[in-house]
């Protein structure tokens, strides 16, 4: 992928930012180019300092790989194609910031998983852990884990949204942290850190959604805390129980019952036999 800052204005560019996003200074569009769909990311200065430091946040996270061919062994599995552009100019769009995120169009991967054979959904799991455990074993938590940042291209899984990727062991400002209260460990509401165990966390809340194809559900804040905190009980339909060991891994309120890391959680499922 490799486009011109100065051809940007040519395309068609559709915007699909959220209206609160908007507000905020991002922009985020879709375009087409020779029968392939993109999406264009950015970030207005001087708006709002969250989404600011976020969107800086992520352009690092992938600058850091922007120089690699998309061949190399050091070019992560997991990552779309992308491109990064330092100063992006458009005609009419003074307002939008000087850097943009260009991302390879991908299908949401967790789909409806009525249907599926044991086996099927079994691999479905094992590939997402097996792309956490890759950003993991580069020494980087996600931190915003969620089922929409989980997509499908070219027969591979992918993560997006690195917005709030960290440092495995950094420094971290609690003052600031910032998690959805969905996919949120226990422990954050206890204004802990976050940590591997807080990403397979929320992963684990992905999977429970996903296989019973249901929605946790909370009013506010507080809902949220008292859900995760105490009242989260995994039932699973009765062909899928093979699977509540792993969740009960992922899921387990205090840390020190929680899987340790993603691989012993994909050797929890590699050991079912799900035939």
């Amino acid at each position: 992928m490799q486009f011109n800052a100065e051809d940007i204005d040519c395309f068609d560019l559709i915007l699909n930012t959220k209206p609160k996003s908007l507000t905020f200074g991002r922009s985020l569009f879709s375009f087409e180019y020779q029968q392939q769909h993109y999406w264009l990311k950015t970030q207005a200065g001087n708006v709002n300092q969250s989404y600011e430091a976020g969107f800086l946040n992520e352009l690092a996270f992938y600058q850091q790989y922007a120089d690699q061919p998309h061949s190399s062994n050091t070019m992560p599995d997991f990552l779309l194609p992308f491109q990064v552009i330092a100063h992006l100019k458009m005609d009419g769009q003074p307002e939008l910031g000087r850097a943009a995120l260009i991302l390879s169009h991908a299908e949401p991967l967790f789909n409806d998983c009525v249907g599926l054979s044991l086996n099927e959904i079994k691999e479905t799991l094992l590939n997402v852990l097996d792309v956490v455990d890759q950003l993991h074993q580069r020494g980087w938590i996600h931190a915003d884990l969620k089922r929409e940042h989980f997509v499908h291209y070219q027969q591979r899984v992918c993560l997006i949204d690195f917005e709030q990727v960290q440092k495995i062991n950094s420094p971290q400002n609690l003052q600031s942290l910032t998690a959805t209260p969905r996919y949120m460990a226990p422990e954050l509401f206890h204004a802990e850190e976050k940590t591997l165990q807080t990403d397979i966390y929320a992963l684990g809340i992905i999977f429970y959604e996903w296989l019973t194809g249901q929605r946790l559900t909370a009013g506010n804040y507080q809902d949220w805390a008292y859900l995760h905190c105490q009242r989260l009980n995994i039932e699973l339909p009765e062909h899928l129980l093979i699977f509540k060991k792993l969740l009960s891994g992922m899921l387990a309120k205090q840390k020190e019952r929680r899987f340790t890391d993603v691989y012993t959680a994909k050797q929890c499922l590699l050991t079912e036999n799900v035939q």
